[in-house]
């Protein structure tokens, strides 16, 4: 009788090696075979649950995006308002492995977008689900009283996704978490959502 297969747990387990070749090969450098070796199966298994490689880009995008979302707001899922608003930032910016892991695949996907039109709508998608999220964080911050006025909620949204790219860029490709400069973006995530308190 054929094994049963838990086809999600499978596919996040595919995803999973998709995300170690692109952290170690970048984008470009990555093949099917390469994943396929990394998660120890065949390329038809891989093909059979995940399509071919552009698919495979695609959907190790979304679910890296995916997982650095969730966890940036189930870390701050008993804290609401600006409270809310700096646990997920502090969440999702590199200071620690496992941060970093996130981000490094992040920034390879973000560099490889310019050229894949898939991967550039996918994370063009991913911006949308966290600006939701973002802005529930700020509704609950007006209706608690603790917004400045003039706050405008767009332009914050915007400004928590460049200061997350940004320094997440400047941390894993110049070199800032090594320079132990994680301090520095800690800081920088405390004035951010300072200068939004009245």
């Amino acid at each position: 009788m054929p094994r049963l297969v838990d086809r999600d747990l499978r596919r996040a387990e595919l995803l999973t090696a998709a995300w170690r070749v692109v952290r170690a090969r970048g984008v470009e450098g990555t093949t099917t075979r390469a994943i396929a070796d990394e998660a120890g199966c065949s390329l038809s298994v891989l093909a059979h649950f995940l399509g071919g490689k552009d698919d495979i880009l695609v959907a190790a995008q979304k679910a890296v995006y995916d997982r650095i979302v969730e966890r940036a707001f189930r870390i701050g899922g008993d804290l609401f308002g600006l409270d809310g608003l700096r646990a997920a930032l502090e969440a999702v910016l590199p200071l620690d492995a496992e941060r970093a892991a996130d981000a490094h695949v992040n920034v390879a996907f973000a560099g490889a977008a310019l050229s894949h039109p898939g991967l550039a709508a996918s994370r063009r998608s991913s911006h949308q689900e966290i600006r939701v999220h973002l802005g529930v964080c700020l509704r609950e911050a007006r209706e608690l009283g603790e917004l400045r006025a003039g706050v405008d909620d767009d332009a914050v949204i915007d400004d928590f996704i460049i200061l997350v790219e940004g320094s997440t860029l400047l941390s894993l490709v110049d070199g800032w978490a090594e320079e132990g400069r994680a301090e520095r973006l800690t800081r920088l995530a405390t004035q951010f959502v300072d200068q939004l308190r009245r």
